[in-house]
């Protein structure tokens, strides 16, 4: 039985409405629903906001849904915005069990009443959102790819051994690890964006079980997406961060190839997190791209 708990649902509508009589917010600015939903062995904790078509965003394996802070009160104005933190990020327990980042999707959709979506997603939230689209294609709209990457592609030992992920050099220490992902990695965020920064490690220590995020208990679907992307015929952007790390310009090279008229576009100043680091820049061009399909 799908469960949803809604949390201080009533008493944000009092605060909100308290504020916009005392002046302090327009009543233009939509409101906001939270809560946990029940899914296998566990819950996710999302937000939604706005009305229209449904937007769902799909965090990376860093960061957790407030890397959507920036989309989420852009797009909120012309879409039914709804994020989420995947099992171990943000305010989301860890998983005890095995358990599939798609059944907690297709639950989320179900459980809010979402026919269908568009789906963004950013690194690995983009493969995620891959892979939804391949197993339930009548569920997607179209595909907004952040930095994505893709199964059955691989990696270099660049990519696998580099500074933040080689525990050898920050001794296995998640402080070690935020400090160098904000300041010495050069393709999570780029150098000259010192408030991405700033903000990361904000979020991090704020939030550190993200570290370690979903671990061992994550399924994958048990194949590679990289033969299945002919099938994928909708609507596709993929945006990569000009300094992200080169392999993960391999796979959205492989992406864009495979889905036929996707669209790739490099963002300048940015690294992994292109819609974290240059949000302006990066809704500008998701807008155009939801223009060109309506």
């Amino acid at each position: 039985m799908i469960k949803i708990i809604v949390q201080n649902l009533f008493f944000s509508k009092i605060i909100f409405i308290s504020l916009v009589l005392a002046g302090l917010l327009s009543a233009e600015t939509p409101s906001i629903e939270s809560g946990f939903i029940a899914v296998d062995g566990g819950k996710i904790f999302y937000e939604a906001a706005g009305k229209g078509p449904a937007l769902i965003m799909i965090h990376d394996g860093i960061l957790h849904r407030e890397t959507w802070d920036a989309q989420f009160t852009e797009f909120a104005n012309t879409h039914r915005v709804i994020r989420w933190d995947r099992r171990g990020y943000g305010r989301s327990p860890k998983p005890e069990a095995s358990f599939t980042h798609l059944d907690d999707l297709l639950t989320l959709m179900d459980s809010l009443k979402v026919d269908k979506a568009v789906l963004m997603g950013c690194s690995s939230g983009g493969l995620l959102a891959i892979d939804f689209a391949l197993e339930h294609p009548e569920r997607v709209q179209a595909l907004v790819l952040a930095g994505p990457i893709i199964s059955g592609f691989g990696f270099s030992r660049h990519f696998r051994t580099r500074g933040g992920w080689d525990k050898s050099k920050t001794g296995g220490r998640y402080e070690n690890r935020i400090d160098y992902w904000s300041q010495i990695d050069p393709w999570v965020i780029n150098r000259e964006n010192k408030a991405a920064g700033e903000k990361l490690v904000k979020l991090l220590n704020k939030n550190p079980q993200n570290i370690e995020g979903s671990g061992r208990f994550a399924r994958s679907p048990g194949r590679p997406a990289i033969g299945l992307l002919p099938k994928i015929k909708i609507p596709t952007l993929i945006i990569a961060g000009e300094s992200d790390l080169p392999d993960v310009h391999a796979h959205v090279g492989v992406i864009q190839a495979g889905i036929a008229g996707s669209e790739r576009v490099v963002l300048a100043d940015s690294g992994h997190l292109a819609h974290f680091e240059v949000p302006d820049e990066f809704n500008k061009v998701v807008r155009d791209f939801f223009e060109s399909f309506k």
